[in-house]
């Protein structure tokens, strides 16, 4: 823009100089100037139009990116203009050489036709810009639209996300509740059991007692040859002695080797069978994440130790239909050994899962 203005300065104070020529000249020396004052504010206003779409055109790159692609051809557009303007420099240098005012006046024509030039570009250029403008604020409109339908959605996820975590803390309250019953009945089924060990104890030794007191009695009637044994039934313990005390001795004798000769089972201790004389119990599920865990006790009730014992986990919802299965292995399970297992159902919370099974499934 400088380089410009000093070009038609220095043509200015070369007319200035011509106009001593004569008086014929004069008037189209004057013709010559002000034209060149009109060209002056023609090229003046013409860059402030350009300095304004150059600030349009960065709002609009800014806004819409590289989906403008007509913006390539107005970088192209404008190398075509600046190669113009170089070439009109060139020019005004030519016409700064020039002492003809008719050639002069020939250029500044030629110089209006090429702004013409420039003006249609230039209009052309603003109206695609604005087109563009007007297509990124519709798109920009129907993406907003778009978004609309997604919000009611979007709002249900969350209350879902909220009811399935509040019911996740309900489900592992109850767990919790469950594992403080289980363990409160193991408490007293272990009180009973200490309970009801003591009261054999105590009817052990009351049977030891009226043994002894039915042999002293016994060889003072002098019945030595008839003494009756430990072994004799309970029935003829009844016949041999005389008065009730002695007769309820001899039933709580017969309960306590009744208790002795009773043998304690897997399910007294409250396991379950799975198979092979593999058994298991406390048996619960847990909430893992977005997943479910699965943990409990396997007793070896077989007459074997095994080197690898292989079982298998199967899962079912409500509807019975299989939803995970998985095995997993125990090595070096003795015989009477408790073990515990502790297996990850992945992609399915408790919440999912309506029962499942455990199995035996190999042994080495």
């Amino acid at each position: 823009m400088k380089k410009i203005l000093s070009v038609f300065l220095g043509a200015f104070f070369l007319f200035i100089l011509l106009g001593a020529k004569g008086s014929d000249e004069k008037s189209d020396s004057q013709d010559v100037l002000k034209e060149l004052d009109d060209f002056q504010r023609s090229l003046s206003n013409w860059m402030k139009n350009l300095d304004t779409l150059g600030n349009q055109v960065l709002n609009l790159q800014k806004s819409v990116g590289d989906s403008l692609t007509p913006l390539k051809d107005f970088d192209k557009s404008m190398k075509s203009i600046e190669e113009k303007l170089n070439a009109m420099a060139l020019k005004v240098d030519v016409v700064e050489k020039t002492a003809s005012i008719a050639e002069v006046k020939n250029m500044l024509e030629s110089f209006g036709k090429t702004f013409d030039v420039f003006k249609k570009l230039l209009s052309d250029l603003t109206k695609r810009v604005e087109d563009q403008e007007i297509k990124a604020s519709v798109l920009e409109k129907r993406y907003q639209e778009a978004q609309r339908p997604l919000e009611p959605i979007k709002k249900a996820i969350d209350d879902l996300g909220k009811l399935v975590n509040d019911k996740l803390g309900e489900q592992e309250k109850k767990f919790s509740a469950i594992e403080d019953m289980v363990k409160t009945r193991l408490a007293s089924t272990d009180t009973a059991i200490k309970s009801f060990e003591g009261q054999i104890k105590t009817l052990s030794d009351m049977d030891t007692r009226m043994k002894r007191l039915e042999k002293s009695s016994v060889g003072s009637m002098g019945l030595g040859t008839a003494t009756v044994t430990a072994e004799a039934t309970p029935a003829l313990k009844i016949q041999a002695t005389s008065g009730t005390e002695t007769a309820k001795t001899a039933v709580g004798t017969e309960t306590v080797a009744a208790a002795k000769e009773k043998v304690t089972t897997p399910e007294d201790e409250g396991y379950k069978d799975i198979g092979d004389g593999f058994y298991i119990r406390n048996v619960n599920l847990y909430l893992f994440g977005s997943s479910s865990q699965i943990k409990g006790d396997i007793k070896n009730y077989s007459d074997k130790d095994w080197s690898i014992a292989t079982f298998v986990i199967r899962v079912y919802n409500a509807s019975n239909f299989q939803l995970f299965t998985q095995d997993f292995s125990i090595k070096t399970f003795k015989k009477g050994e408790v073990r515990t297992f502790n297996e990850i159902i992945s992609g399915y919370s408790p919440l999912d899962i309506a029962r499942y099974e455990v199995e035996s499934k190999r042994r080495y």
